[in-house]
């Protein structure tokens, strides 16, 4: 995405734009805002939450007290080795560790931050993974997290914008994202629909907007 004419004019501003309001938008709203941030939160459908909302509630969670109740041995360097070997090593090895290595303090965060409740005794084993390592929500659906972060964000301040469609990011000629071109009362599926709106990110824009299994175009490359 090379430089693009900025705006005469910034409709509104943030330090840090999010956009999609699933488990990972809602987290990075979160914790910039207790950095200190203006955030503001960006989600096309109606409703908040995506598909984390409706998703079956579980988590991986290794090291996690499910774990030791049943006697299960593992570690962040077998989980990092069940994902590369399911990744059949096209991962990128230095995200894998990341996402390893901060397995367990995400579960922590969710219980500890947000309140989540999780069954105190089950513990879940997914294709792929060579021990039990998730654990589920107590409602069995991952609102069991969202709605806790909505309730947080709701806490902090944080505005959830809905209906709000991500027509292009904004760079300037160092190439560095300025802002987003977005259309406000964005009706889905129509493209076209919504009023067009600049909404400037002083520090930087985060994009948590889910995977491409919906974008056939995509797929076909």
């Amino acid at each position: 995405a090379g430089a693009v004419k900025l705006p005469a004019k910034w409709d509104e501003t943030a330090d840090v734009v999010i956009v999609g309001s699933g488990f990972a938008g809602l987290a990075a709203a979160i914790e910039a805002k207790k950095a200190g941030a203006s955030v503001v939160v960006l989600e096309k459908m109606t409703t908040v939450g995506g598909n984390s909302i409706i998703n079956g509630g579980i988590l991986t969670a290794t090291g996690c007290p499910q774990q030791k109740k049943h006697g299960i041995k593992d570690s962040p360097e077998l989980l990092a080795h069940d994902m590369l070997v399911a990744g059949l090593y096209l991962n990128n090895p230095e995200k894998v560790k990341l996402v390893a290595d901060n397995a367990l303090s995400n579960y922590e965060w969710t219980v500890n931050e947000l309140g989540v409740e999780y069954n105190p005794d089950a513990i879940g084993q997914e294709g792929g993974h060579s021990v039990p390592r998730y654990v589920f929500t107590k409602n069995g659906s991952g609102s069991g997290i969202v709605s806790k972060e909505i309730d947080k964000c709701k806490e902090l301040g944080i505005p959830l914008r809905n209906r709000v469609f991500v027509e292009r990011i904004i760079r300037g000629e160092d190439g560095r994202v300025e802002g987003l071109e977005v259309r406000e009362g964005y009706r889905f599926p129509r493209e076209d629909s919504g009023k067009t709106k600049f909404i400037r990110a002083k520090k930087g824009v985060v994009l948590c907007y889910g995977g491409f299994s919906a974008d056939v175009t995509y797929r076909m490359y």
